[in-house]
């Protein structure tokens, strides 16, 4: 069978590891999207780490925060829920809402800011633990993960594997988690879903259809709002509707195959080790929507300096940059270009900052929002890329090279270029 680990409450599980005082209390822990990247002094602690990625899961982070403050800007409250406690849900407090919705419904709310390299350390330690009682295990967001017993785990002994599994976890890294099992991964991912919090459930290959028979097609993990909208179009309501509803599905084309291989648990998706990257990007929205071209750009070449480092730091060379600026209450402009140039830190400085400038239609509305993407890696291959750029482009990859590790060792903003400042 597949089993599937989420931790219950993850980011205020790990908050309570630090401050035992916090058990049982009614807790969120928030996120401000780094509002300390544009400072002009350096900091001192600021990180950047690509172990995990996700929802609310910052690449770049400071490693602490005062908490009296962090949440304040001025006399207004900043901040979205990324995560709450059980006791703060009952009062109607869930993830993504703002951290001003959330004091309003729970005055006496415990606010704490986000310690993403505990968060990370915490989930590394436990993937390590995993690997050593799991054959194959795959690290589907931070604070969950799959993992593959067949072959290793008869499926009656399943229930007793992942309830003695679940014991060891609490024991060892005092962190609560649910499990699920089924044949399928997406149906043991519903079955975690159902189990919460600090539940197992397994579904076996004979109870699926009767497990997922009345549950709302919204709640199927991997079903977005596009898809949602179309079936709920066609009466299709339920999971149960849906499986009733193979051939209409299959002729929306291979997406709708395999959705509804997976909605039925007969995709056979396997358990992958190691999930390649498809993309990597960076964006930021201001607290306060920027005017000044001057600032813009010397935010749009800070944002760049730490883009350029994660991808050196996973070795990757993209082809494919996207770019995209937000006006307040005036839309956005945005373009996707194709370029190949071996990667380095100079090359992409002067190419984001001559397409950030083409994409400035309005340059006198402020910018609310600023954001950059790279995709299409490919290998390392010097036929492939410009060959009137290539020598040059060498000598600056190591000059890239030597700056990834001194920032690596002595922190992000231990070398920043000229225009940041």
């Amino acid at each position: 069978m597949i089993i599937h680990l989420d931790l219950d409450c993850f980011f205020a599980s790990c908050e309570r590891l630090r401050n035992p005082s916090l058990l049982g209390k009614r807790l969120v822990v928030g996120g401000r999207g780094d509002p300390f990247i544009f400072d002009k002094k350096p900091a001192q602690a600021k990180k950047l780490i690509t172990l995990n990625s996700g929802a609310f899961v910052p690449s770049l982070f400071h490693a602490s925060h005062d908490a009296s403050h962090y949440f304040n800007d001025g006399d207004k409250i900043r901040g979205i829920v990324t995560t709450a406690s059980y006791e703060a849900r009952a009062f109607g407090v869930k993830t993504g809402m703002s951290i001003y919705e959330a004091l309003r419904l729970c005055p006496d709310l415990i606010l704490v800011p986000p310690n993403h390299l505990l968060y990370h350390t915490l989930s590394h330690e436990l993937m390590e633990y995993l690997a050593t009682v799991v054959p194959v295990m795959e690290q589907y967001s931070i604070d969950e993960m799959f993992g593959d017993l067949r072959g290793w785990i008869e499926e009656e002994e399943t229930e007793n594997f992942i309830k003695h599994l679940q014991e060891q976890i609490t024991k060892e890294f005092k962190l609560p988690v649910s499990i699920g099992a089924s044949s399928s991964k997406w149906i043991a991912k519903l079955a975690t879903s159902t189990a919460k919090p600090y539940g197992i459930r397994v579904v076996p290959k004979k109870e699926i259809e009767a497990f997922v028979k009345s549950i709302p097609i919204d709640e199927f993990p991997g079903i977005g709002k596009a898809f949602s909208a179309k079936m709920s179009h066609y009466g299709i309501k339920t999971v149960g509707d849906a499986w009733t509803s193979e051939t209409l599905i299959h002729s929306w084309g291979r997406h709708g195959k395999d959705l509804y291989a997976r909605l039925t648990g007969s995709d056979n998706e396997p358990i992958s080790a190691s999930r390649s990257r498809k993309g990597i990007g960076m964006s930021r929205s201001m607290d306060h929507p920027v005017k000044e071209r001057a600032e813009l750009f010397r935010r749009i070449s800070v944002m760049v300096r730490h883009w350029s480092h994660t991808i050196m730091k996973l070795g990757v060379n993209p082809t494919t940059y996207a770019f995209s600026l937000g006006y307040e209450n005036w839309g956005s402009s945005k373009k996707q270009y194709t370029t190949y140039r071996l990667f380095n830190e100079p090359f992409i400085q002067h190419f984001a900052h001559e397409k950030f400038k083409e994409l400035d239609l309005y340059p006198h509305i402020p910018i609310r929002y600023i954001a950059m993407s790279a995709t299409k890696f490919i290998h390392h291959d010097p036929k492939t890329f410009n060959i009137l750029e290539y020598d040059n482009d060498t000598k600056m990859r190591s000059l890239t090279d030597a700056l990834t590790q001194m920032r690596e060792k002595y922190g992000m903003d231990i070398v920043r270029g000229g225009s940041e400042l």
